[in-house]
């Protein structure tokens, strides 16, 4: 064969086996045809199950605000979490962002709900820079 069709076969034949190594990843994680996930992936948190619980403080255990957002890199990392603290019934509260490496999660004893602490007492986040989005 000649070096230039060599160089063809290689460059069609190249993204048909790199398509099939991807295929073959994603359904190690769940993932079907076409990237759809087909079950849950394992230890799964989902936005909602953080989104509206309370934070609590490591230090006393008190309930000190509570998550409002999360923050996600260009990569789909959660990289923050946004907490909402003060105010009353919404009223008056300010947005105040956490690296996401100092929120601890850990489930209940009947492991539905997350139990989310950050090691901060309510006064710390009063008193910390809101944080705005742009």
């Amino acid at each position: 064969m000649k070096p230039l069709n060599l160089i063809a076969l290689g460059a069609l034949t190249a993204p048909v086996f790199a398509l099939g190594l991807g295929t073959a990843a994603a359904e190690g994680h769940g993932m079907g045809a076409g990237g759809y996930l087909s079950s849950e992936p394992a230890q799964a948190i989902y936005a909602d199950d953080l989104i509206g619980n309370d934070v609590h403080s490591t230090v006393d255990d008190e309930s000190i605000g509570s998550i409002s957002d999360l923050i996600l890199d260009q990569d789909g990392q959660v990289v923050g979490v946004v907490i909402g603290v003060g105010g009353f019934l919404g009223i008056g509260a300010k947005d105040v962002a956490m690296e996401w490496d100092s929120v601890e999660l850990q489930r209940d004893e009947d492991g539905d709900e997350w139990i989310i602490r950050v090691d901060a007492v309510e006064e710390a986040l009063e008193d910390a820079p809101e944080y705005e989005r742009n």
